[in-house]
């Protein structure tokens, strides 16, 4: 990374940090033990990318860790602590988001697996393509049983249950279906014209990276 670069998540983890610090001073003065519980969790949640790529050995980019600390502040802080989650749509863009990050990280396995982050052949191509989607739906109704199972279990009503039914469930699993499009649609640009576009070059630079010596 380059030293603008690193100087951008420089500033953003220490925004993070102030609200994180502003997180527990409002849930305690307020009584919120949601709030103060979520706070806690919002300790661990930029922490899950970086200790992934500790652990499988992986150097970082600087698209990665910008896209985990901004995904994680809206979902983690803005969303569990202060509520956003009572926003309309709020939920359901976080929903979409995953969906293109999910089917990005799909293409970025997909890539490992083929040693090289440029699929030529047109039957590769279109594997490729059907892995990403079916990954990414796959751990979306994973996401989805975890909810459930923290309803059954638990009686957190995490998909609104109570209220909408199947609608909360099914909604976001459109939303990130329709976000794996999305990267679907840039992948299929980029193998019908060889024009790269942000998602393309994250695959290729975090390949560049990490695999060039497997190749």
């Amino acid at each position: 990374m380059t030293k603008k670069e690193k100087n951008i998540l420089i500033v953003l983890h220490a925004i993070y940090l102030i609200t994180l610090i502003y997180a527990f001073y409002w849930s305690v003065t307020t009584n919120n033990s949601s709030g103060l519980m979520m706070s806690f969790v919002a300790i661990i949640t930029p922490l899950m990318v970086p200790a992934a790529l500790k652990i499988f050995r992986l150097k970082p980019i600087f698209a990665i860790y910008l896209i985990n600390i901004i995904f994680v502040y809206i979902a983690s802080l803005i969303g569990s602590v202060f509520g956003g989650y009572s926003i309309p749509f709020f939920d359901k863009g976080l929903h979409f988001c995953s969906g293109l990050f999910l089917s990005t990280l799909a293409f970025m396995i997909f890539s490992y697996l083929k040693k090289t982050p440029c699929v030529e052949e047109t039957n590769e191509r279109i594997i490729s393509v059907i892995f990403m989607n079916a990954v990414n739906m796959m751990i979306a109704v994973f996401w989805e049983f975890f909810e459930f199972a923290i309803l059954v279990f638990f009686n957190n009503d995490a998909i609104n249950h109570y209220t909408s039914g199947v609608y909360d469930t099914m909604t976001d699993m459109l939303v990130c279906f329709l976000g794996g499009l999305i990267i679907t649609g840039f992948v299929v640009h980029w193998y019908t014209t060889n024009k790269e576009n942000f998602w393309i070059k994250l695959n290729k630079d975090f390949f560049e990276l990490n695999f060039k010596k497997d190749k």
